[in-house]
């Protein structure tokens, strides 16, 4: 799969999901320290509407509705059109809180962000959280690239620190670890 349809398939396990959730689901913690399942979803949908905005060059965008599911179903779709138009990836544009960046780098930031949402949403609603390996592969050869810097990791960055997961753990549990996250976590 190419960049593109490697995000699209984590906006679609996304979309997929969140039709799962119910109302009694929106209290529950997440993976994500402090946040509830209502407050990962707002997540969601604003930080899809904020990367559409930074590659349209444009102010973000107010939600399409207050049902989280579908506001984010919407945020996807204008995500992906806007991701798939001419020269996206090859040029510079802002990558919501780290500055300008390749058009490349930030659907990738995109993509592992939602990707590990989704395993998220997954693990605080109950649900299998084994995340395709396919994506889960990809997702993490881009994290690899991650620094460990206080701006990208650490107390109020965009992850934790690495979670020390053994080399031939499931690729998901390699991800999530990377990304700061215990592939034990259960609420």
């Amino acid at each position: 799969m190419d960049l593109l349809e490697l995000n699209r398939a984590a906006l679609d396990l996304n979309v997929k999901l969140m039709t799962d959730v119910r109302e009694e689901h929106l209290d529950l913690a997440t993976p994500c320290a402090g946040w509830t399942v209502y407050e990962l979803l707002r997540h969601q949908v604003e930080m899809t509407l904020a990367f559409t905005a930074a590659v349209n060059r444009a102010d973000v965008a107010e939600p399409a509705s207050d049902d989280l599911a579908t506001a984010y179903r919407v945020a996807a779709d204008a995500a992906t059109e806007a991701f798939r138009a001419d020269g996206v990836l090859e040029r510079e544009t802002e990558f919501p809180g780290f500055g300008r960046r390749p058009g490349r780098h930030v659907v990738a930031a995109h993509f592992v962000d939602n990707l590990t949402h989704a395993w998220d949403l997954c693990r605080a609603i109950g649900v299998d959280s084994t995340l395709d390996a396919d994506l889960a592969g990809a997702a993490h050869r881009m994290a690899l690239r991650y620094p460990t810097t206080p701006d990208v990791r650490g107390p109020g960055a965009a992850f934790a620190m690495p979670v020390a997961v053994p080399e031939d753990a499931p690729i998901t549990d390699r991800l999530v670890g990377l990304l700061g996250r215990s592939p034990h976590w259960s609420a």
